[in-house]
């Protein structure tokens, strides 16, 4: 009876236990699948921070060599002249606030000068990036302000740039849009800074609070500089640095991924909650659980025509039989709930690729914007050196050449938002030549921080397009910064861009003697993504908005390997129907013409 028994239970348990080992290997993959996703979102959530910074890091260096602004220090009193400009320089700049301050630490202009809570006349000599100022350094801190009770990020330079300080220049950076855009990602993340005390945060509650407990010296620090206005700054959880990677906060058990920001000892922290994380585990447990009591069931039915064949007592045999019915019964509830929790989970796969969808966008638009923000830093120091040698003519080409790039990222903005929608651009009748000598110049700073030779050559006649010219430029952009990248890895690294008009339409070959693309990944380079410049940190977008942008505008975009050994990208664009070339021999005359240099400090 007893070895009976135990061969009856023998296959649930054995089923039992195989579920067991498939349960283990899907939460390790389940794990691993998170991490992976959590390193993406930090990335992206990092990118999303240094561009705030990188974008008003210039502002403090230009204030201090203003003399509109600096005139207070000269004075050493506010003036209204003063006052006026800082005012419009921070609503045309889009930063929280502008002030100057003396080398006692008192601000003697400010751009909120009108409002009740104005900065002049205050003293914030306590402040690090005041004493940072002061030794002749740049000065970065995030603090609760002393005044207003805003958070920000308060960026300095000292006044003048060289020479013993005479004051100081202050730019305060309001970071809490960013911090609103994360919590209506829907996802929990949240920055700490050196000290761990957190300071951005998708979850509100969390914010001003520490991941581990601060020392007495350290608190005094912090306020010393009153640097979170004398919030206690209690403990988030006790449960930090767990070598599981699990953090509890308030009685909930999340997944922890971090990294560092690489400003000011930053570090993102990206929490997944851990029942979110074992979801798929469900099925398998209900699976074998269900086919348990399948057997289960089989083997009371089998017991139950045995005892009836074996017995005349018809109420035992009912009772089998009601028995049987109220575990099936069981089971069938036990089905419909499994089918609510899929459901869930599909609602949770919609939610998840929305997601995605946003964060794709907002990586494309920081790849896409940093193209131009690199030749205007370019022309911005070009300017700089010209107006210091006097050259005010220079200065002044300069400075329309800066003007014309930042209608170029306002009109690139505006493109990025037609990439889902790419019928709204404008089509005009354009000479593609000057859309390529454009490109060029902007992609100039990338070929002289290489080190790389770029050649363009251009036939003699038009390259007349009826196109949307901005997109078309935008991908000339991407080709030659990308041909620049991979010709920088060879001692003699070259770039050639050459333009021809065929019978019905017009080709464009961007060539370099790099390293070339390897047949095995031609098909993925322009999948979303996909990069092959992981050290140097691409996100993989380029080439894919370039694919996207050459389909939607009616041309191709492809890659094949050159004579040189590296890759030549061509995109073919239709010619307009009334301007094709009208003699066979016209599309062989060319010139050809190097990249013009651009004065840079």
């Amino acid at each position: 009876m007893r070895t009976r028994f135990i061969l009856l239970a023998l296959p649930p348990l054995v089923l039992l236990l195989i579920a067991a080992v498939i349960v283990q290997l899907i939460a390790v993959r389940d794990e691993e699948s998170v991490d992976r996703k959590a390193s993406e979102r930090l990335t992206l959530y990092r990118q999303t921070i240094l561009g705030e910074y990188d974008k008003y890091r210039y502002l403090p260096y230009v204030l201090a060599r203003d003399p509109r602004a600096t005139i207070v220090l000269n004075m050493q009193q506010t003036t209204e002249s003063a006052n006026r400009y800082l005012e419009e320089m921070a609503e045309n700049s889009g930063a929280n606030l502008l002030y100057i301050m003396n080398t006692d630490g008192v601000t003697l202009g400010a751009s909120n000068w009108r409002d009740e809570l104005s900065l002049v006349g205050r003293n914030y000599g306590f402040r690090p990036y005041f004493k940072a100022a002061m030794a002749g350094e740049e000065g970065r801190f995030f603090a609760i302000g002393a005044t207003m009770g805003e958070p920000g990020l308060f960026l300095s330079r000292p006044t003048p740039v060289k020479g013993p300080p005479r004051g100081v220049a202050v730019v305060k950076v309001d970071m809490r849009p960013l911090e609103q855009a994360w919590a209506e990602g829907g996802e929990i993340v949240f920055a700490s800074d050196a000290n761990g005390v957190i300071f951005l945060s998708s979850v509100s509650d969390w914010r001003y609070k520490v991941l581990h407990p601060l020392s007495d010296s350290l608190l005094s620090k912090i306020r010393e500089t009153r640097q979170f206005a004398g919030l206690p700054l209690e403990l988030l959880s006790d449960a930090s640095g767990n070598a599981d990677n699990v953090l509890a906060i308030d009685g909930r058990r999340y997944r922890h991924n971090q990294a560092d920001v690489g400003l000011l000892g930053w570090k993102l922290h990206f929490l997944v909650p851990v029942e979110e994380t074992k979801e798929n585990l469900w099925p398998v447990w209900v699976s074998a659980i269900g086919l348990s009591l399948l057997y289960a069931v089989g083997v009371l039915v089998f017991r139950g025509r045995a005892l009836r064949r074996a017995s005349a007592l018809l109420r035992q045999e009912s009772e089998e039989l009601r028995e049987l019915n109220l575990r099936l019964t069981d089971e069938v509830e036990e089905r419909k709930r499994i089918e609510r929790e899929l459901i869930k989970a599909q609602e949770g796969l919609a939610r998840s690729s929305r997601l995605a969808a946003v964060g794709q966008m907002s990586a494309a638009v920081a790849h896409e914007l940093n193209q131009p923000l690199a030749a205007l830093r370019m022309f911005v120091a070009g300017t700089r050196k010209f107006l210091e040698k006097l050259n005010i003519e220079a200065a002044r080409e300069n400075l329309s050449e800066i003007d014309g790039l930042q209608h170029r990222m306002a009109a690139l903005t505006q493109e990025l938002k037609r990439f889902a929608r790419p019928a709204e651009s404008r089509i005009e009748s354009i000479d593609l030549k000057e859309n390529i000598r454009a490109a060029a110049k902007i992609a100039l700073p990338r070929f002289e921080e290489t080190g790389v030779d770029l050649t363009v050559t251009l036939p003699e006649e038009p390259l007349r397009l009826e196109t949307a010219p901005l997109p078309v430029e935008q991908v000339l952009l991407n080709l030659l910064r990308n041909g620049a990248d991979a010709a920088s890895q060879v001692a003699d690294g070259k770039v050639l861009l050459e333009a021809k008009r065929l019978e019905d339409a017009i080709v464009i070959e961007v060539s370099d003697n790099g390293a070339g693309v390897p047949e095995e990944i031609r098909e993925k380079i322009f999948d979303p993504f996909f990069t092959t410049k992981l050290s140097s940190g691409g996100l993989g977008l380029g080439l894919s908005i370039s694919g996207r942008i050459a389909e939607d505008i009616g041309g191709s975009l492809s890659v094949a390997t050159n004579t040189f050994g590296g890759a030549t990208f061509t995109l073919s664009l239709p010619a307009a129907r009334d301007l094709r070339p009208r003699r066979e021999d016209s599309s062989n005359k060319t010139s050809e013409t190097k990249a013009q240099e651009v004065p840079a400090e």
